[in-house]
């Protein structure tokens, strides 16, 4: 191994002293969050005996084996979890199966730290659950959480992506990726998958996201979650810049994350974060029931013209394609065709991550679905799927409890986030810090429950009423 690439090492360094000075939460925000959000993935070390080992890998060991060791305070069993471990096994298991062991153990290990070890951080460093259980504390003398706990986590997390979004603004209008040139002198023996592509005459910025495309899912979450913030707390950076010129930080941060998510240039997103728009209006609607339906006819009737359009822009061969952008559509629709037969022949678990046919050429399955079902089976299909739709349940059902109105719109914005995910996956696979991404938010909102945004909303214990099913937010 080169010397060089024990920089990967340097995360973990820092959250062990992050730990040992300031908890788990400094570790979390002030290492984690920016190693997630900073350091490419695309880059690792390998050690003998080991699996490859991230910039993100180093950064959440030290944080899973304190909250291990710690017994995981405050957790509570949730059918989720279950999804959640049975997808990790079934990613590790469609390896063994179609593979070898070893390659299976790697694969359980990448899908360990993609999605378990976000999904613990989710559940119990950004809400963190009560210091009273609610079936012990007495009534009426429950405290809410404090909210500047979400509010770190949001403020870090926009402020590193609107750091990108500035460090990113040279790459969009020289088409030259900064962050490439830069990790690539401490990894010189690693290739690098995806140069960074130009559209329109300019530079598709992709930071350190590997893609302009998953970059682009990252700002996704970022302007969502602003939009919350600003609403949540309206004097953060509301002061001005220079006196007499409307500058503020609040406004600089969302532009530049706006900013940030057309200089990608990716239409995925695009339509991503049209959609969670939608979802972000029903939360100002008057009339919820009215507005769904709106949404639910423009929906119908947008997507059956995308649907009308698509199939005529994508009517020709890749050989045949007028630009590059019709050359990309065309290439998803190919997708669909060539794999589907692939699936068949092994349906139930798939095909494994390193050892599914290449067909004409198609090595990248930019469609999330369908690379589930070609690699994992049904099995990872249909666990994946319920994962996110059992999240949007559970927003649903919560928004029938009773909430503060910040909070009620903090949880359209975990909604809209995951709907526009769901959307945009349709057209690029979950990887690189999408995932980890995706399942840190899957985890915020199994950490959210009826009773502690009653407190939140100052209701005594007695007050909450217990939801036993599910129950239609419009009933």
């Amino acid at each position: 191994m080169p010397a060089t690439e024990w920089i990967i090492f340097i995360p973990a360094i820092l959250c062990l002293a992050a730990l040992l000075f300031g908890g788990l939460r400094v570790a979390f925000l002030g290492v984690y969050l920016p190693a997630l959000l900073l350091l490419p993935m695309y880059f690792y070390a390998r050690l003998p005996h080991l699996p490859p080992l991230t910039f993100i890998d180093t950064a959440a060991l030290p944080l899973i084996a304190v909250l291990m060791a710690q017994g995981l305070r405050g957790w509570r069993l949730r059918w989720m979890d279950a999804l959640v471990l049975a997808y990790t096994w079934s990613a590790g298991y469609s390896e063994w199966t179609n593979s070898s062991i070893f390659n299976g153990g790697l694969q359980f290990y990448a899908k360990l730290s993609a999605v378990v070890f976000p999904y613990m951080m989710g559940r119990l460093l950004i809400d963190p659950p009560d210091t009273a259980p609610a079936d012990t504390a007495p009534s009426g003398q429950s405290q809410p959480i404090p909210p500047h706990h979400r509010k770190q986590f949001v403020q870090c997390l926009i402020g590193l992506l609107t750091f990108v979004a500035f460090t990113n603004l040279y790459d969009f209008f020289s088409g030259f990726s900064s962050s490439q040139a830069l990790w690539k002198k401490f990894f010189p023996d690693q290739p690098i998958e995806w140069p960074q592509q130009m559209r329109w005459g300019f530079g598709r910025i992709e930071g350190p996201f590997a893609q302009a495309i998953l970059a682009g899912m990252i700002f996704l979450c970022g302007i969502a979650y602003c939009l919350w913030l600003l609403r949540a707390d309206t004097r953060w950076g509301a002061r001005r810049l220079v006196a007499g010129v409307p500058l503020t930080l609040r406004n600089i941060t969302l532009a530049a994350l706006l900013a940030g998510l057309l200089m990608t240039q990716s239409r995925g997103p695009w339509l991503g974060a049209i959609v969670m728009g939608g979802v972000l209006w029903l939360a100002q609607a008057h009339s919820l029931r009215r507005a769904v339906a709106q949404f639910l006819l423009v929906a119908a009737i947008a997507a059956t013209v995308a649907f009308v359009y698509g199939s005529e822009y994508t009517a020709g061969s890749r050989l045949h394609a007028q630009n590059a952008e019709q050359e990309d559509a065309i290439y998803r629709r190919e997708l669909i065709k060539n794999y589907l037969p692939i699936f068949e022949q092994r349906p139930v678990f798939g095909w494994g991550i390193t050892t599914y046919p290449t067909i004409d050429g198609q090595k990248s399955i930019d469609n999330q679905y369908l690379f589930l079902a070609v690699t994992q089976g049904l099995v990872g299909l249909g666990i994946f799927t319920a994962i996110c739709l059992a999240s949007c349940a559970r927003l649903m059902r919560l928004l029938r409890a009773p909430v503060t109105q910040h909070d009620r719109f903090l949880l359209f914005v975990h909604l809209g986030v995951l709907i526009g995910l769901m959307t945009t996956i349709a057209t690029v696979y979950l990887g690189q810090q999408t995932e980890l991404m995706l399942f840190l938010i899957v985890g915020w909102v199994q950490a959210l429950d009826e009773r502690k945004l009653a407190r939140a909303a100052g209701l005594s214990i007695d007050q909450v009423p217990v939801i036993h099913r599910f129950q239609s937010v419009l009933g």
